[in-house]
């Protein structure tokens, strides 16, 4: 690598987002939402941008294009001799001999620094108002084109074949070299950008030898031009990217969420993209996934905090369960298993469970389950520290999952937790005892398997402590009464 520097994780990013978020030295220029009516489908459906990297899956047609394209079309120019593109509205949706593109309104909310304003792009008939009152912004914009090879498009061939061609040529800055290698894990000793009238063409140097976009990979090609309009990026501009993972395998996807984060962090840019990749909503923390769901009468269900788990799980035709259950994480997921495999092990072939994130997703997938607006028959699964809510059902108990179990004074249980795990019983309880005193209680099991040593893991913890509460402490009424629920469902 050409390169020690480790790129930052979400963590700062969240920690400046929750402490300096549209001050001076935060994000003074943030999109906050888009409300979209009379276009492609959106019925007044709003989504919000709650984090400075964004990401928006849903199946193909759900309308993620749309909603990047509104976004990009919110900004004007940023001043008077700003020579960065602007986007208007009939760049992404003019009028063609099919369709008449009218009665359409955008309303965007957006902060310019602690402020908070409303703008409205409407067109009503035939000229779209509301242009002047744009504010200023830099605003880039990625669709999904740039995945095309570059040795496929009218007129690079006949560039490729000029040998003595060599173009308005720019060098890479080391850190942009530096940036390219990290996202690919490849040495680059050298890089450089050419230009031939609109065209770029982007050249690397390896200790192999020197080659250009003809001679890349898709997924080499595509980061390449990402790398430079980063560079080009100023400080607060609004990025947006159709398909951030396209033609790049995980681990690279990855590393280029970990630059994204990096990037928004240092130069307070704020980035939406679109995705159909887990590996891509399982880099971000909850409040910066959405999920858009098409219902079948031509409705959107805008769904935040979404598991990757749920969302590849809708994006996905398989089908092999009568009933799918959601409920907040894995820790619930597990709960839920051990109840039905204890109490009704007949029905444990006929259910699918799917964390998806945290209460508010819950019940909100409950109201859409309740209106047969999910695919399949499903119900969602609320802890126990939650309130009656539509279309939910509540794990046994009063208080929060890993509060019920680790909570538990009774030693005879601890024993038999003990013994599962294949551990001295005073050791677990003096683990326990220790983890108790983390003020995040979703981090108990982690301590306690750090405490018990490296043979123990957090998962194994939680699955054996979980199965034993499921059978003897969990009341017998109590944990027939929820299989049964799920029994209901199933009939």
């Amino acid at each position: 690598m050409s390169s020690n520097r480790v790129p930052i994780t979400a963590s700062p990013l969240t920690s400046d987002w929750n402490t300096v978020r549209y001050s001076d030295r935060g994000w003074p220029q943030f999109l906050d939402s888009i409300t979209i009516s009379g276009l492609r489908g959106w019925r007044g459906e709003t989504v919000e941008f709650r984090f400075p990297v964004t990401a928006i899956a849903g199946e193909n047609g759900a309308g993620k294009s749309t909603v990047l394209k509104a976004a990009a079309a919110a900004y004007g120019a940023s001043g008077v001799t700003d020579k960065m593109r602007v986007f208007y509205p009939d760049d992404f949706f003019p009028n063609t001999p099919w369709e008449q593109v009218e009665k359409v309104n955008l309303v965007y909310q957006f902060h310019q620094g602690v402020s908070s304003y409303t703008l409205s792009l409407r067109k009503p008939s035939k000229r779209w108002r509301g242009m002047p009152e744009r504010a200023g912004r830099s605003v880039f914009f990625l669709d999904i084109s740039r995945t095309q090879p570059i040795d496929t498009l009218i007129g690079y061939g006949k560039i490729a074949k000029q040998s003595t061609f060599r173009g308005d040529e720019t060098e890479f800055p080391d850190a942009d070299r530096n940036m390219l290698a990290r996202i690919m894990n490849k040495s680059y000793v050298a890089g450089r950008m050419a230009k031939y009238e609109q065209k770029q063409i982007g050249i690397l140097s390896t200790p192999e030898g020197e080659y250009s976009n003809f001679h890349q990979g898709a997924g080499e090609d595509t980061t390449t031009d990402l790398v430079t309009l980063l560079r080009a990026a100023p400080r607060n501009s609004l990025v947006v990217i159709d398909e951030i993972e396209s033609s790049l395998h995980p681990r690279a996807q990855r590393r280029l969420m970990a630059e994204l984060f990096s990037i928004a962090h240092s130069q307070r840019i704020q980035f939406i993209l679109s995705t159909h990749s887990p590996y891509i909503l399982e880099q971000l923390p909850t409040e910066a996934r959405i999920y858009i769901q098409l219902e079948r009468g031509g409705m959107r269900d805008v769904i935040y905090g979404v598991t990757p788990e749920f969302a590849m799980s809708l994006m996905d035709d398989v089908d092999h369960t009568e009933l799918t259950l959601y409920c907040e994480d894995k820790e619930a997921a597990v709960m839920v298993e051990a109840l039905i495999s204890y109490e009704r092990p007949d029905l444990r072939r006929r259910i699918t469970i799917t964390p998806v994130g945290p209460a508010s997703t819950v019940k909100t997938l409950g109201r859409l389950a309740q209106d047969n607006k999910l695919p399949g028959r499903s119900v969602a699964v609320l802890d126990a520290d939650q309130g009656e809510a539509v279309g939910c059902i509540r794990l046994p108990g009063t208080i929060a999952p890993e509060r019920e179990v680790f909570q538990n004074p009774d030693e005879d249980y601890w024993d038999a937790v003990a013994q599962r795990l294949g551990v001295r019983a005073g050791d677990l309880l003096d683990a326990v005892e220790d983890a108790k005193h983390l003020e995040n209680h979703h981090a108990w099991s982690r301590r306690v398997a750090e405490n018990l040593g490296p043979r123990v893991r957090t998962d194994r913890v939680w699955e054996d402590a979980v199965s034993v509460w499921a059978q003897s402490v969990v009341g017998e009424s109590e944990r027939a009464e929820f299989a049964e629920k799920i029994s209901d469902l199933l009939s």
